[in-house]
């Protein structure tokens, strides 16, 4: 199994296990970008694990204009120490017990769209 930080890295990753001559290795990245979603479409990598920055800076703009003008600051996600802005995992080959959306269903949802 190979985990990397991004798709390209993924991808890259994928050629150099090819180039070595290695079968049945798993790919699995994070970013979940429109390339990346893609990516998992067309099986060049197993899964990745779908972020949503515009909605991150979304909610961040909206705390900081809130907390200018008086208002409170959002509360962390209970149980975490952070507010969690969500993730998905997206693979078209999803694993017993692990909770993921298909690649269909990301493209719907991912950013870096053209």
């Amino acid at each position: 199994m190979v985990y990397t930080i991004n798709e390209p890295a993924a991808v890259g990753a994928q050629k150099a296990l090819k180039a070595a001559n290695v079968q049945g290795a798993i790919v699995v990245s994070i970013d979940g970008g429109c390339n990346g979603v893609q990516q998992v479409k067309d099986g060049l990598i197993n899964a990745t694990s779908q972020q949503y920055p515009v909605k991150m800076a979304e909610l961040g703009v909206k705390a900081i204009k809130t907390i200018a003008t008086g208002g409170q600051k959002p509360q962390v996600t209970s149980g975490l120490d952070f507010f969690d802005t969500g993730v998905a995992l997206v693979t078209d080959k999803p694993a017993t017990g692990v909770e993921s959306i298909t690649s269909t269903e990301g493209a719907n949802l991912c950013w870096g769209k053209a």
